[in-house]
């Protein structure tokens, strides 16, 4: 049987976006199997690229794709509300984004209160067994 690619999106929270991937990938490996319910096998992740660049964003906002869409005014590299993370990724996703190619997970600063920063994680990985 030959492996099934999976994309993945997830939200998970750490001081630096490694060890909040790292943290998740653990949870997610103790989970029972269900082999009904498919899901991706963070484990074949190899690194994390931070996406500062907010360009998709920025063109929603000068009408070139949505504009019923109310995108981000914040700077590049700085924290999305979680709308702008979902819809960036799935532009990135999408586009077949050469940052995340090649086993790399995205990694979205989120705009969320908490004591460590939170992440929205997003990419194409192989099923898990």
């Amino acid at each position: 049987m030959h492996p099934i690619p999976m994309l993945y999106r997830f939200t998970a929270s750490g001081p630096t976006p490694e060890r909040a991937l790292a943290a998740a990938t653990a949870e997610d490996t103790a989970r029972h199997h269900d082999p009904f319910v498919r899901r991706a096998d963070l484990t074949t992740v190899r690194r994390v690229v931070v996406v500062p660049d907010r360009a998709p964003l920025r063109a929603v906002a000068a009408g070139y794709v949505n504009d019923s869409y109310a995108s981000f005014e914040g700077a590049d590299g700085g924290p999305l509300c979680e709308d702008d993370a979902e819809w960036l990724a799935d532009r990135l996703i999408e586009d077949d984004d050469r940052r995340i190619r090649d086993g790399a997970a995205g990694a979205l600063l989120l705009d969320v209160p908490g004591a460590e920063p939170s992440w929205l994680f997003f990419g194409w990985s192989l099923q898990a067994d």
